[in-house]
């Protein structure tokens, strides 16, 4: 029998069945079809399987000795660690009261005995999807709500250090409630339409667009404010430490919001790629010196060329700048004080390689391949305190991918990181 193609990480399913050859049934099926199985036969042992290690779905049975299926699933949503895992009921009657029963209990779906075995995996990926979306929304509701919270205390700031501004910041602060509640309402408007990707897509994407225009003059104008301020006969060194604070937060902010655009422009298949004929070596070193002089004292940086450039080398600057940016913002982030940030360009036959290594805290080996996701942070990036929210390395990602290239890492815990980029010298008109 052919089954539908499953990545092979498609997910952890846990099997809570008191019939062996129901058991055997299910997990052949679902391991030929590229799912991690687990199985248990009664459900206080279902209940603490997934209390240890939550799988990604489960599969109930309702009619079992001691708890049936319905108690299961109830106190299985009544601990905060297993109420969000998708549960899918069995059972050998196909019964209107027990359908009802099933969902009033906490469950997605009900699949009647005996199993069919495309609906069975079809309802499977349907809720696992479904789930994952979930999942992905409520990290960037999360990463959104705490955006809110940082722009708040800088507008809380800026009453404290002039109160000449007090009446401008409070009604500013009213605007950005109101824009806090309807951000509200889009939040709950996309959970609503969960199930309805294509839709989806294009809230989130009206909803950056929205909140790019509404903040760009804002902290466009933060800036100008904090350079008069410091300018002040009074500005005293603890006003100066706060206004350097909150141009630190400011920029960043706005670079999050480039960077959620390209990644927001690259979905959609619109990201300009303009490659022009550059001089690297120059790009690179002036990029390196915007970096760390003055404004990283701290740190010492390196750069080293290796090999002859080309007399042509065509790459678009603006996809290199943030690519380049971004990583150095990495080595710098997390190197010790008085670290040595080591910049390589070397140039080969047919492709350049970018390679920035640092002294910093380094990233464990598991997660390695998941830093270029999308608001992924390594679980040890919380030993140092910063504010990067997990999107310069997908952007670093993107532009190379634009180019045709790739991008690897090598790293280990509290030796550094290092990360090369190889480009093509003279890469694709139109990147895939």
């Amino acid at each position: 029998m052919n089954y539908p193609d499953v990545a092979p990480s498609a997910g952890t399913i846990l099997i809570i069945d008191d019939i062996p050859n129901n058991l055997r049934l299910l997990s052949d099926l679902l391991t030929k079809a590229g799912y991690t199985v687990r199985k248990v036969t009664n459900g206080e042992i279902g209940i603490e399987s997934a209390l240890l290690e939550p799988p990604d779905l489960i599969l109930l049975d309702i009619k079992m000795p001691g708890i049936d299926g319905y108690e299961v699933c109830d106190r299985l949503k009544d601990s905060e660690r297993t109420r969000q895992i998708p549960v899918i009921f069995l059972s050998a009657l196909d019964d209107e009261a027990e359908k009802v029963m099933a969902f009033h209990a906490g469950g997605v779906d009900y699949i009647p005995k005996p199993f069919q075995v495309v609906e069975v995996l079809a309802r499977i990926e349907t809720h696992l999807k479904l789930s994952r979306l979930q999942q992905q929304l409520q990290q960037q509701n999360a990463q959104l709500q705490l955006e809110i919270e940082q722009r708040n205390s800088a507008e809380t700031a800026l009453a404290i250090l002039n109160q000449g501004l007090e009446a401008r910041i409070q009604q500013r602060t009213a605007e950005l409630q109101a824009e806090n509640k309807q951000l509200l309402r889009l939040q709950t408007e996309l959970q609503t339409a969960l199930a309805q990707e294509q839709l989806r897509s294009e809230l989130k994407s009206r909803w950056i667009t929205a909140l790019t225009e509404k903040f760009r003059t804002p902290l466009t104008v933060i800036p100008s404010v904090v350079e008069l301020l410091k300018q002040a006969p009074d500005c005293s060194d603890d006003w100066s430490r706060h206004l350097h604070s909150l141009t630190d937060h400011t920029q960043a902010m706005k670079q999050t919001l480039q960077d959620m655009l390209l990644l927001l422009d690259a979905d959609a298949g619109q990201l300009a790629f303009t490659p022009l004929a550059l001089d690297l070596t120059q790009f690179c070193q002036q990029l390196a010196e915007q970096w760390l002089l003055p404004s990283q004292p701290e740190y010492k940086l390196v750069f080293v060329q290796f090999g002859q450039p080309p007399e042509t080398i065509l790459l678009d600057p603006t996809l290199l700048r943030p690519m380049c940016s971004h990583l150095l913002a990495n080595a710098v982030r997390y190197s010790p004080t008085g670290g040595t940030i080591l910049f390589e360009l070397v140039y080969e036959a047919n492709q350049v390689l970018i390679r920035i290594q640092d002294e910093g805290i380094g990233i464990p080996p598991d997660e390695q391949e998941k830093v270029f996701q999308r608001f992924y942070r390594a679980r040890n990036s919380g030993m140092v305190a910063e504010t990067a929210v997990g999107l310069g390395l997908a952007v670093v990602k993107q532009a190379v991918e634009q180019h045709g290239g790739r991008i690897s890492v090598r790293s280990g815990i509290d030796r550094g990181s290092t990360f090369t980029v190889a480009l093509p010298l003279s890469p694709p008109t139109q990147p895939d």
